[in-house]
């Protein structure tokens, strides 16, 4: 599972992190520069990124929440109706069943493409149209309260197959962890020379730069909590209705 958060990024950065190492030894060169506005400079991107993917997939765990729990309320209010034949329930149960089956096909999805999905919503609606003159009044507003939260539910989900977390500060954070990999080791040298054993300099430089790394792995892992990648993905099995 561990692997998951291991991939050519964190090569190139050990590399460059070792070469760093073995340069600035070489050569004795040596840098002097502000660590704690270095570190502002690589932290604040990378945290604010981790913080938007986190919310992105909390907020995807409510909105699927709502929209199964919309989905199934329907299927009880429709229930509960005593005049619905029961040829007409068990059309309304595929149809709610297919539209829960196709916001998770969309979901494992990349290309943003929800016709299919919206095509098995519309079924639902006329459907629920057919069957007005078998629901009172009471159980229509219902079910049209239901069905609304469960497309608010569905829209906000889909709009994550298209928007994800800003571009900018993912390229920003990765850029200067990539700069902090090759300027580690002559910033080291120059504020401990003489203090730190040749190995010691070495594995401080890898060590600290494939945490970083690791950490914009993981936040790419998770601001896309549906593609079943990473080990903190969200199981959309657990969300399809059970009725």
């Amino acid at each position: 599972m561990i692997l998951q958060y291991f991939n050519i990024r964190t090569l190139i950065v050990l590399v460059l992190s070792i070469t760093s190492c073995y340069l600035a030894l070489r050569f004795n060169f040596k840098l002097h520069f502000d660590v704690v506005v270095f570190g502002v400079a690589v932290v604040f991107p990378l945290a604010t990124s981790i913080q938007s993917a986190f919310k992105r997939r909390e907020r995807s765990l409510e909105y699927l929440s709502t929209f199964k729990a919309g989905l199934t309320a329907i299927y009880f209010s429709l229930q509960t109706n005593k005049e619905l034949a029961p040829e007409k329930l068990e059309e309304g149960r595929g149809l709610l069943l297919r539209l829960s089956d196709a916001l998770a096909d969309q979901l494992h999805q990349v290309n943003g493409d929800s016709q299919r999905f919206h095509v098995h919503a519309d079924a639902v609606v006329q459907y629920l149209n057919q069957q007005r003159e078998f629901l009172s009044g009471r159980i229509v507003i219902r079910i049209i309260r239901y069905l609304r939260d469960s497309l608010e539910a569905s829209n906000f989900l889909l709009s994550l197959v298209r928007h994800r977390t800003m571009a900018g500060l993912r390229i920003y954070a990765l850029s200067f962890i990539n700069v902090f990999a090759i300027i580690q080791a002559p910033m080291v040298l120059y504020e401990l020379e003489n203090q730190l054993p040749v190995w010691a300099l070495y594995f401080t430089s890898a060590f600290s730069s494939i945490i970083l790394i690791t950490l914009y792995n993981f936040q790419q892992l998770i601001e896309y909590p549906f593609d079943q990648k990473g080990a903190d993905d969200i199981d959309l099995s657990n969300f399809k209705l059970d009725i």
